[in-house]
């Protein structure tokens, strides 16, 4: 089974999503834009449970824009579901529906009668303004006219059919009825297990009525329910020792279950509860029960938010990965970059709210070698980036080396880049940058909802008008260094020569001929410059430089300042920031 399509109209912060997945779907992006009201609108029409509990206000979106609150009238999410299991589509017999080749369903009255069928299921709150109420069902689109408050509400017998796995961070290793390793024991030996705790409750009860019957502990106990005592007052006859008996919590096989937590025996340390062991511990095998449960129902859909908290890098990937080729389809949403590495380009959706909606974007296949080839920016450098706002594109990787540097070592009153949502990354995908490679990872990053700025090099006017105004229509905005001056000189650019010695003596230290050597003051530029061309090492050197004057090259300075400030999304100025006359730059 799979989902086709998710639409959801003000449901919290949504106020409208049409989401069409290419088979599985990993979401991220931006914060608040959206990630965990996509799973829980999608928690309140596949789990059986959700209607069981009232909704709150705040599942309606609310709109502040005219200065007063403004509630909607309802919230609705819709969810579309091709490939059905045999017995959802006998229990759901009525409500199926013709699809469309791209999975939605053909509405037109004049479906192919050899078309596939979907089922269509749908969630709303309504909202009542004059007796400040809510009311919530699940039904069938198809054979429900909310307009006319008429709905068939979906049987809770067929949401229990959906082969729909719900994954959480919850605590591993709990037998009681909640714990994923209860459903994961009764599931493979229902009998057994089921024995096994009644023998627990058994036995501890036995214990526990052979401990009360304890000389020292009813010798005590008479004591303090003696009749000369405040105790002769909360009965009506007096109590004895024999009237006490000690069980764990209510004395339930629940109250036990919830007193006995796992304890681990990791590397030397002997056994210990699991709480102490870290939260890495306790997410690996949260994680690890829940990999258990979805390879333990065939065709499984897996729905989780924030998919990879508490876990190292590796540990992400493998999990996702794994859900990826365990189940039929899955939707999770993450704040990890090593979350994404386990899937497709076309299966991420990422979502955005810097222009003050919501909104999602998905990236286009690509359509020849030139686009595979920009491709390889996104698992290296968009994806790390997929919490940013903004990009600011380099050239190349010396340049993104040298902004980098003098990014980090900002003084403590200028906010550096990542205050401004800002991530540099460079236009070089292994093969080479330049500016003709500026636009291409620029429309890539667009399809994802970034906004970019690029950080280009002062070349002769003769030789950049025409890369300039590819790079201007495809980015949100450009720096430009001053004309004919590039990274390498715009490191040096207030500097003086004895200082430019002085740093020069870094490049031995990595193979290189300290290129300042005799030569006069007046080639001592030239031969620095040519060496970070053709060397690189911009960073060391850029630190030796730093280090010698006590302050960032005012150019290097000017070009970070412009682009937080072109960053924003608010940003009205010109479109192209020309870095000539020092002075004017803010």
């Amino acid at each position: 089974m799979l989902i086709t399509h998710i639409r959801i109209t003000n449901f919290r912060g949504w106020e409208d999503l049409d989401l069409k997945p290419r088979g599985h779907a990993l979401v991220f992006g931006e914060p608040r834009a959206g990630r965990s009201d996509l799973i829980a609108a999608l928690t309140r029409v596949l789990d059986p449970r959700s209607t069981r509990m009232q909704p709150t206000t705040g599942d309606v979106h609310q709109d502040m824009s005219s200065g007063t609150l403004v509630m909607a009238g309802y919230a609705e999410v819709e969810v579309t579901f091709a490939q059905l299991p045999a017995d959802v589509e006998l229990e759901a017999d009525g409500a199926l529906e013709p699809l469309l080749p791209d999975g939605t369903v053909d509405g037109s009255g004049a479906a192919n009668p050899a078309a596939p069928l979907g089922l269509r299921l749908a969630y709303r709150v309504s909202y009542d303004a004059t007796t400040d109420s809510l009311d919530h069902r699940v039904f069938y689109p198809v054979a429900s006219d909310p307009t006319l408050d008429k709905y068939v509400r979906v049987p809770t017998a067929v949401r229990e059919l959906l082969p729909v796995v719900f994954f959480g961070a919850s605590r591993p290793l709990q037998l009681r009825a909640e714990g994923v390793l209860r459903r994961l024991v009764t599931d493979h030996d229902s009998v057994n297990a089921t024995a096994a705790l009644q023998t627990l409750e058994a036995d501890i009860a036995a214990a526990a009525s052979t401990m009360s019957a304890s000389a020292a502990i009813q010798a005590v106990l008479d004591a303090v329910l003696t009749q000369n005592g405040p105790a002769r007052r909360i009965g009506d006859s007096p109590l004895t020792a024999a009237d006490v008996q000690f069980l764990p919590e209510d004395g339930s096989l629940a109250g036990l279950l919830r007193a006995v937590q796992p304890m681990l025996r990791l590397d030397q340390a002997g056994p210990l509860p699991l709480a102490s062991h870290g939260s890495t511990a306790a997410a690996a095998l949260s994680a690890a029960e829940a990999l258990l449960l979805c390879s333990a129902i065939p065709g499984a859909i897996v729905i989780g938010d924030d998919v990879g908290e508490g876990l190292d890098g590796p540990t992400t990937e493998h999990l996702t990965g794994s859900l990826r080729r365990a189940s039929s389809q899955v939707v999770l949403t993450t704040r990890r970059a090593d979350a994404v590495r386990a899937f497709e380009t076309v299966e991420v959706v990422r979502l955005t709210r810097h222009t003050g909606s919501r909104l999602v974007h998905q990236v286009s296949p690509p359509v020849d070698r030139k686009e595979a080839s920009v491709h390889r920016h996104i698992q290296g450098q968009l994806l790390p980036a997929l919490t940013a706002t903004t990009l600011a594109v380099c050239e190349g990787r010396h340049d993104l080396s040298a902004f980098s540097a003098a990014d980090r070592r900002q003084v403590a009153t200028v906010l550096p880049l990542a205050a401004h949502g800002v991530r540099l990354i460079s236009a070089d995908s292994g093969s080479g940058g330049g500016t003709s490679q500026i636009p291409l990872v620029a429309n890539l990053a667009k399809q994802l909802g970034y906004r970019v700025v690029a950080i280009v090099d002062g070349d002769p006017a003769k030789y950049a008008t025409e890369a300039l105004a590819q790079i201007k229509a495809a980015c949100d905005a450009v720096v430009r260094l001053p004309t004919s001056v590039a990274v390498e000189r715009a490191i040096l650019i207030g500097a003086s020569v004895d200082h430019i010695r002085a740093a020069a003596s870094v490049f031995p230290t990595f193979g290189q001929p300290d290129p300042c050597l005799g030569r006069s003051d007046n080639d001592v530029v030239a031969g620095v410059t040519r060496l970070l061309h053709k060397k690189g090492l911009h960073e060391q050197f850029f630190t030796a430089l730093v280090d010698e004057t006590g302050a960032l090259p005012p150019l290097m300075e000017s070009a970070l300042a412009s682009v937080a400030l072109c960053s924003s999304p608010t940003y009205t100025g010109p479109s192209q920031i020309d870095l000539v006359d020092l002075s004017t730059i803010p």
